[in-house]
């Protein structure tokens, strides 16, 4: 999946020569790393790898990742009045990597009340 996730990101960024290919290929594995422990959080059973069908958001996750260097202390980013937070890229996601979960899914609409009598 590597190469061809290669082509696809260096298309979308229109890259045209090798230079960053070992680059980017670090970044793909890292956010498929990343995406997998996110779908293990919840899981009683952790998967090894990744299951079929999350390449999408693997390559989103890796543009992502890719935009962000030379920015990695940043916490959020403006800009024309577009803004996005570094820190929950992987939020936008979440519905789909919680349908993953072999436990029962938690629900973090919900805030915690401690009642004491």
């Amino acid at each position: 999946m590597s190469e061809e996730m290669r082509t696809e990101i260096k298309l979308l960024k229109n890259i045209t020569d090798n230079l960053q290919d070992s680059l980017i290929d670090l970044i793909i594995n890292e956010s498929e790393q990343r995406i997998l422990s996110r779908i293990n959080l919840y899981r009683n059973q952790k998967l090894p790898a990744l299951p079929d069908g999350l390449e999408w958001i693997v390559r989103d996750v890796s543009i992502k990742r890719f935009n962000r260097l030379n920015a990695e202390g940043t916490k959020k980013h403006s800009e024309e009045g577009l803004s996005f937070d570094w820190e929950s890229y992987l939020n936008e996601y979440e519905d789909i990597l919680v349908s993953f979960n072999d436990t029962k899914p938690v629900d973090k609409s919900r805030s915690g009340v401690i009642r004491m009598w």
